[in-house]
């Protein structure tokens, strides 16, 4: 799974809606506080939101507990009046999209009378948004999440709201017309309802187009009603809805209960007849697979991402690795260290981590540091008996840079800022199990050599993970765009992968008196902008020349 878009209103810095387009690797340019970080931290918040059911937290867990301040610091002009909403569009990928409720498929061996037969919906995503939009209870004095939709395939499916109170929650509207929610054998059920298509009368607004439709009001307390349009004041949607409210167990406001089937009010729960309890089970699966399913998936992608902060750890001698490195570990690094710090001769994927780490340390074609990145004990290190009376000690492991002039092994506390500070991003690049890849100015404390090689790292693993970085650096963006140039013109090193424009997003935000305002600039095949840089390139530089 991947996310592929982010769209926030009234979120913090953000006011009127703004939509950053991701890449394999993004970068986020622009002046300083201008609300960079607010695209990370919509991320976390959507996922202590999913996670932990804080729509008011005080901090984030997945940017290392950091303190925000509740809903009101994050809602934009700390209006409780205004809601955020933050909208995600994600790919899923190889993610594999499972179905709820495998027992509809056991019981249909056993049912001899007619059933509604559906798409394998949670096979078919192809695309998916959801859209969380999050309101302020002046007289219960908490946050909770008001709406809830959902889009799947490019189209909408539709919406899940919240009562103040939060006991009144239910699916409002729901596009019964959507492709993946019509049935096998619509042509068959509707000749047999209103008679053969060259014969049949078009159909009207408050008729049942599909078996769907007929099945779902039938088995639901909440009859039938006339026609509405779904979310057409908020969303611009003209989407018909032809069924009544369907109440659903929610938390949080309008979020479903994650991890398992959806628990409706919908008769047909008891087995008293077959037949509706197996159409039941179908309309079940159906509903969790449109409304929980995505959910799920991207909680689990979310936790799998990781964010590395400005300001990032440099051990000493008596730094104790956490063997199971969680994600908050990742803000300051840690968790990089952690990684490494794992005995590489009992432990495969470490020693493939550790490796291609040092490659990209020692390597004259990638950082060129000078460096290896070693994994030892102390008796390995000093050459020493391991097996004596301190072999405790000696047989501590710990990570060692090895001076590829002189074979001196050096501790990280022992060389220059700039190598600890690359280090958790080459880590988190080529760790396997990590979702989005989130960097805060990855230049700070680093040579402007090590800041283009940087560019690289990012490219060279851009298919195993997406890379969101915000940054202030030239250096980065002009190797970018190099890259681009020399794979148009076939003069791409053999080491490096084709570069495209399509590969790279660059967005630069501009603050405004309405809000900060998203622009993409787009890339040419020839590595040149296609779009003007505001106030220019990198402006400063040329005024210092002048």
């Amino acid at each position: 799974m991947k996310l592929t878009k982010i769209a926030l209103t009234n979120f913090r810095s953000f006011k009127e809606t703004q939509t950053i387009h991701l890449a394999p690797v993004t970068l986020l340019f622009g002046p300083n506080s201008v609300g960079k970080s607010s695209i990370l931290m919509a991320l976390a918040y959507v996922q202590q939101i999913l996670a932990k059911g804080h729509c008011d937290p005080q901090k984030l867990d997945a940017l290392g507990s950091k303190t925000i301040g509740g809903f009101r610091a994050l809602v934009h002009g700390q209006d409780l009046k205004k809601n955020i909403k933050i909208k995600l569009d994600f790919e899923p990928g190889k993610t594999p999209f499972v179905h709820y409720g495998a027992d509809v498929f056991d019981m249909s061996n056993h049912i001899q009378s007619s059933y509604l037969l559906m798409e394998d919906f949670g096979g078919s995503i192809d695309t998916g948004a959801v859209e969380f939009e999050i309101a302020w209870s002046q007289r219960y004095q908490k946050a909770f999440v008001k709406f809830y939709r959902v889009w799947i395939n490019d189209a909408y499916i539709g919406c899940i709201s919240s009562s103040e109170d939060q006991k009144n929650t239910a699916i409002q509207a729901l596009n019964t017309l959507h492709p993946l929610l019509i049935p096998y054998n619509t042509d068959d059920w509707l000749e047999s309802e209103y008679g053969e298509e060259d014969e049949r009368e078009p159909l009207e607004a408050d008729q049942y187009h599909t078996e769907f439709e007929y099945v779902l009001d039938s088995l639901n307390p909440s009859q039938f009603a006339k026609t509405t349009k779904a979310d057409e004041e908020d969303e611009g949607l003209h989407v018909p809805s032809r069924i009544g409210p369907i109440s659903v167990a929610c938390r949080n406001g309008a979020i479903p209960y994650m991890g398992y089937p959806m628990l409706t009010n919908l008769n047909g729960q008891d087995i008293d007849d077959i037949e509706e309890h197996f159409n039941f089970l179908v309309i079940r699966q159906v509903l969790s697979q449109a409304f929980v399913l995505p959910l799920d998936k991207l909680l689990e992608y979310l936790e799998k991402s990781i964010q590395i902060g400005p300001l990032r750890l440099v051990p000493d001698n008596d730094y104790v690795p956490n063997p199971h490195p969680e994600q908050t570990d990742w803000v300051d690094g840690a968790a990089a260290w952690d990684l490494l710090y794992k005995n590489p001769d009992s432990n495969k994927e470490a020693a493939r981590l550790l490796r291609e780490t040092s490659n990209w340390f020692a390597s004259p074609d990638k950082l060129d540091t000078g460096y290896e990145v070693m994994n030892q004990s102390i008796a390995e290190a000093a050459g020493l008996d391991s097996n004596s009376q301190f072999s405790e000690l000696l047989n501590k492991r710990s990570i060692f840079f090895k001076e590829l002039r002189s074979d001196i092994l050096l501790s990280a506390n022992q060389l220059g800022t700039g190598i600890s500070q690359v280090l958790p991003i080459v880590v988190a690049a080529n760790h396997d199990h990590i979702g989005l890849v989130s960097v805060e100015q990855p230049e700070l404390h680093i040579h402007p050599r090590f800041q283009v090689q940087l560019a690289d790292v990012f490219l060279s693993n851009r298919h195993k993970h997406s890379f969101l970085v915000e940054t202030h650096s030239e250096h980065l963006i002009l190797r970018l765009l190099r890259r681009i140039r020399e794979t148009s013109e076939q003069e791409l090193p053999l080491e490096y992968q084709r570069v495209n424009p399509n590969d790279v997003s660059v967005i630069y935000l501009d603050p405004s008196e309405n809000g900060v305002k998203v622009k993409h600039i787009r890339i040419d095949e020839d590595g040149e902008f296609i779009d003007r840089w505001p106030q220019g390139f990198f402006a400063e530089r040329r005024e210092e020349l002048m």
